[in-house]
């Protein structure tokens, strides 16, 4: 039974190391994509955690944590979850111009009390 287990732990732990594909057709070089970089949807007690729910009106599930996206205009919903599993979550959308080849890591600006958060937004990385 303990060995049925370890590999379902081991699963969960990589469960947000993927990144899914917001468009259709075959993967394409890093070159032509640009990569949106969230946090695990299934992850330790963090006091804050931006969740990427929805790329284009394309769910995207718990197995990711991170998105390509093609060149263009992109409306990107993220949970923004703080204080940790007895905190809030609020939904955010963010719109944005990707550029083949960059890459972002969703960023949030809390409230006073850093009990929820007030903006979520992209930063170039």
């Amino acid at each position: 039974m303990k060995r049925a287990i370890l590999p379902a732990i081991a699963s969960l732990g990589l469960a947000g190391c993927a990144t899914f594909q917001a468009y259709d057709g075959p993967a394409r070089p890093a070159s032509e994509t640009t990569i949106i970089r969230g946090d695990a949807k299934l992850r330790a007690e963090l006091p804050l955690a931006l969740v990427i729910r929805s790329v284009d009106g394309r769910a995207v599930d718990l197995r990711y944590s991170s998105v390509a996206v093609t060149p263009g205009h992109h409306d990107v919903i993220v949970d923004c979850q703080a204080g940790g599993a007895m905190g809030s979550t609020s939904r955010h959308h963010v719109e944005f111009d990707a550029e083949a080849g960059e890459s972002y890591r969703l960023q949030a600006d809390m409230r006073p009390g850093n009990a929820s958060c007030e903006r979520v937004y992209l930063e170039r990385t």
